[in-house]
């Protein structure tokens, strides 16, 4: 279901082009004023003819942005109930992109309810036509490997094999699938080269770590960089799927040797709380640090001070007992 809440001092009629392609389950409300109240001969039949709900809200004036204020509070109520999948803004007031930016995750988690402004209901309906594809289209990336990979890997074989006929000698051997599923540092730092600087790196790929899916990644920047984060979640979101199982794979090679040498307290206590790449992480701090502090400092170096102050936190009533184990197994 999607709502249209209409501008109609800013946009007049020209706003309402599209009403007529909307569906049963779609709502209009046309908030107007004592001074913009006419809506045009021909879009007042395109009115009539679409199938949407639509409602008429006559705005109390009386001061600056008054429309804006009360179009805007009843967009924040929209919001918090979760009826609408998408909430367009029909105006030509880009003064309306802060609601978007707001409850897209740069100051609050996003709801399930998407916002956004658009200049007219067709180009809201082409922006959700837009949605749906790109979406499809994510979804049909092909694996990194294939698309990378794939064909100069053959091309490559077929003529390393001949040449070593020639030469008289063994082709080369090809690059191993265990070697490929190691790359996700490189890849990922390949994404973000024009999106962030190198010190920005391990925080973002902390906040992908622990991210389930593209929204909560894309909140995540949102609330550690503002709009910076939408520049960085572009970056990235195209290949996230893909990343996550590229991560998955090379912690899963590494997890069985890992517990094995490892067994102690430290995987006990955290392997609820992060992943076990964050793990090896702090089993590194804790190796090069000799003291609480100095542990402490670490971790806020390593993860930033939300993470390492989180971290910390669950380790520091076992610190003796897990420093004494981390430095007996190096």
């Amino acid at each position: 279901m999607k709502i249209y809440l209409v501008d109609f001092e800013n946009v007049k009629s020209k706003g309402l082009e599209g009403v007529d392609k909307l569906s049963e389950t779609d709502s209009v409300i046309i908030f107007f004023s004592e001074n913009s109240d006419t809506l045009s001969f021909e879009m007042h039949q395109k009115v009539l003819s679409s199938k949407a709900d639509i409602e008429y809200f006559k705005v109390s004036v009386g001061g600056k942005n008054a429309l804006d204020f009360q179009l805007s509070t009843l967009l924040g109520y929209m919001v918090a109930k979760e009826t609408y999948s998408h909430i367009f803004v029909i105006s030509n007031d880009k003064g309306f992109d802060f609601l978007h930016a707001f409850w897209g995750g740069s100051y609050i988690d996003t709801p399930k309810t998407h916002v956004y402004r658009t200049k007219t209901i067709s180009g809201a309906i082409e922006y959700v036509i837009n949605e749906s594809s790109n979406r499809k289209a994510e979804a049909s990336v092909a694996p990194e490997e294939e698309v990378n990979d794939a064909a100069p890997r053959k091309t490559q074989q077929s003529t390393g094999d001949s040449i070593a006929e020639e030469k008289n000698e063994a082709p080369a051997r090809p690059r191993s699938s265990s070697r490929r599923s190691q790359d996700f540092d490189t890849t990922f730092k390949g994404l973000l080269k024009s999106a962030c600087d190198e010190n920005s790196y391990g925080i973002v790929k902390e906040l992908f770590i622990h991210s389930q899916t593209k929204e909560e990644f894309h909140n995540a920047l949102a609330k550690e960089y503002k709009q910076d984060g939408t520049e960085i979640y572009k970056a990235v979101k195209s290949r996230y799927i893909k990343l996550k199982e590229k991560l998955e794979k090379e912690l899963e090679n590494a997890a069985v040797p890992q517990h094995e040498h490892t067994n102690d307290k430290l995987d006990e206590i955290l392997c609820q709380s992060c992943p076990a790449e964050s793990i090896q992480r702090i089993r590194k701090c804790i190796e090069n640090t000799a003291s609480k502090k100095e542990l402490y400092i670490s971790m806020v170096k390593e993860f930033q001070k939300k993470k390492g102050c989180e971290y910390y936190n669950i380790i520091k009533p076992y610190y003796s007992e897990i420093a004494q184990k981390v430095r007996e197994n190096q």
